[in-house]
């Protein structure tokens, strides 16, 4: 009979440190952040997707293993809300313990993607109207935000080009080249302004 107790403590031992919390974010690669309830101090134990046992856990925040403590996970990505959920630090009840979370953009870089549209759509509308000024304005508003946006260079490369100024739209349709080498409406533009001079693109 001792030797039946033995051996299902010795069972239940080796259940609980093979025990394997599973992680996931969605999207993917954030920084996961664990820390003991009532305590400040907080540890990074990886990107997501990320495996952890038990006694891991245990170990990172020195949980005794036989006290039952919630732990606290943060999940943290650029651009995205942070997110924190509560879990048991033992006796999860089953051999792998699957937890996911779905993060939300921030709002500060939803207003900043909505912004830039708007001043592209803004710039599209004055040059329409032949607005050429006005339509700078609004392509260096892009450009504030994100002085590497190749398209916000084409856009104002395309602005000096009707505006007839030929120097100022070939730099900096070479500029939006530098950015993104692949930029077929730099690459047109070059080549037309080439054809139209009689030249050679330097």
């Amino acid at each position: 009979m001792a030797l039946n107790w033995k051996l299902l403590i010795t069972t239940l031992l080796l259940s609980a440190c093979s025990s394997k919390l599973v992680v996931q974010s969605e999207p993917s690669t954030a920084a996961v952040y664990i820390s003991a309830t009532g305590k400040a101090d907080r540890v990074k134990v990886g990107d997501t997707p990320l495996e952890l046992t038990e006694m891991q856990i245990a170990e990172t925040l020195k949980l005794s293993p036989e006290s039952s403590n919630w732990v606290e996970f943060s999940f943290e990505k650029k651009d995205h809300e942070a997110k924190t959920i509560m879990l048991p630090s033992n006796r999860w009840g089953e051999m792998t313990r699957i937890v996911k979370v779905k993060l939300k953009p921030s709002d500060e870089a939803s207003t900043t993607a909505t912004k830039i549209l708007k001043y592209f759509f803004n710039a599209k509308k004055f040059v329409e109207t032949r607005q050429f000024e006005a339509a700078h304005q609004e392509v260096d508003k892009v450009l504030a935000i994100d002085s590497q946006n190749s398209q916000a260079m084409t856009m104002k490369a395309g602005i000096y080009y009707l505006q007839s100024n030929i120097d100022e739209a070939r730099k900096l349709y070479k500029k939006a080249l530098e950015i993104d080498p692949g930029s077929s409406d730099a690459i047109k533009m070059l080549e037309k302004i080439q054809r139209d001079q009689g030249g050679t693109i330097e």
